[in-house]
């Protein structure tokens, strides 16, 4: 399949999910204090995002409990990775639009705020 998909194309869709998934948390989720700590340069970036938050830990649990597979890093990182070959960018609206109903129905004060044995 990557072979057929071609590695630029999946680099470039990469960089295009990674953009849309940043412009989304700047106008959706930044009001309730997210911030991104990957670098925005194309050049710079890897082929996810650090999505930053104080809560990060419980925010992370909650996305697990609706089917989304983040990755949490200490001390206030979710990593959201999302993979070319079979993400689509309804996926990525799909997985913002989750998090702001889990920040917008305080969803993660039910989790605990320490890290499980798997991130």
């Amino acid at each position: 399949m990557y072979n057929e998909a071609g590695i630029e194309n999946l680099r470039e869709k990469s960089l295009r999910l990674t953009d849309y998934m940043m412009y989304l948390i700047d106008n959706e989720l930044s009001r309730y204090g997210f911030t991104i700590g990957n670098p925005r340069e194309d050049k710079r970036r890897g082929g996810h995002i650090a999505l930053e938050h104080e809560d990060a830990v419980r925010i992370n649990a909650a996305l697990k409990d609706m089917g989304v597979i983040p990755d949490y890093r200490r001390p206030n990182v979710i990593r959201l990775a999302p993979v070319p070959l079979y993400v689509s960018y309804h996926d990525a609206w799909v997985v913002i639009h989750k998090i702001k109903d889990i920040m917008d129905n305080k969803v993660y004060e039910k989790y605990e705020n320490k890290r499980g044995l798997i991130a």
